[in-house]
């Protein structure tokens, strides 16, 4: 299990890195952008490309935030409870959005399929579609990896100790 945790918190290391990579090209493009606008020379598509590479972006950052428990989470209850009732709360809690990770990236890699099957493209720059939907595939599946291997520690600290 150690192997399989290793080399999907590689993975996620490498998406975190393409992830800082396409955020400076996001910002560098953007200042040019701004920089030709002022000057009557502005960038044509942008606007799509930002949020293309936004998305995956995002999509890709997914697994490592949650690795890190850099998400946002509502505790008001959760610190008053006892110790098992967290621990079972965030098994049930893992369960359910590795489901729910597991769905999306069925579902988008299902959804670009289709697009690039029927050749949708962006309207201004004619990127193709369904690169966006693979990426935040990428990104959804990669989470669910990371996901089953918090369950799976979770199985190797409390149920193969007793």
């Amino acid at each position: 299990m150690k192997k399989i945790a290793g080399l999907v918190g590689r993975i996620s290391q490498f998406l975190r890195i393409i992830a800082g990579i396409l955020l400076v090209f996001i910002m560098s493009i953007t200042c040019l952008d701004v920089i030709g606008n002022f000057f009557g020379h502005p960038i044509l598509g942008v606007e799509e490309l930002v949020s293309i590479l936004a998305s995956i972006t995002m999509a890709f950052v997914l697994p490592i935030a949650h690795k890190k428990k850099a998400h946002i989470g509502i505790d008001i209850l959760y610190r008053r409870m006892g110790q098992t009732f967290k621990t079972f709360d965030d098994l049930f809690v893992s369960i359910i959005s590795s489901v729910l990770f597991l769905a999306a990236t069925v579902q988008c890699f299902k959804y670009a399929k289709d697009l690039k099957k029927v050749g949708e493209v962006t309207s201004t720059l004619q990127i193709p579609k369904y690169i966006l939907l693979y990426g935040v595939s990428i990104g959804c599946g990669v989470l669910f990896l990371v996901i089953l291997c918090e369950i799976g520690e979770f199985i190797d600290r409390y149920v193969r100790k007793k």
